[in-house]
């Protein structure tokens, strides 16, 4: 099966966009459904940071194009709770 094409990054705003926000939403269109299937929540923040693999080592992203805001774990986790529940939906419309 063929995964959707993602538009997460066009989804109506779950909170007010910064250019953060707007690059991670992008961000989490690029990831593979293999690999946002594996997210756990319940992981530590440190595993967190592991599993992604773009975070520096002062706990904060490394996220191309964001130079205002920094995306800590707390931020993503919102975004990618978020992303899950947008791609469920998508999924179930397919």
């Amino acid at each position: 099966m063929t995964e959707p094409k993602w538009n997460f990054e066009g989804e109506p705003p779950f909170e007010p966009r910064t250019e953060a926000g707007i690059n991670l939403c992008a961000y989490f269109d690029a990831m593979p459904d293999a690999k946002l299937k594996s997210y756990d929540p319940g992981m530590s923040d440190e595993a967190l940071m592991r599993w992604d693999g773009n975070f520096k080592s002062d706990g904060d992203m490394l996220l191309p194009c964001v130079e205002s805001e920094e995306v800590d774990v707390e931020m993503y986790r919102r975004y990618i709770a978020e992303n899950i529940r947008y791609r469920d939906r998508v999924r179930a419309k397919a």
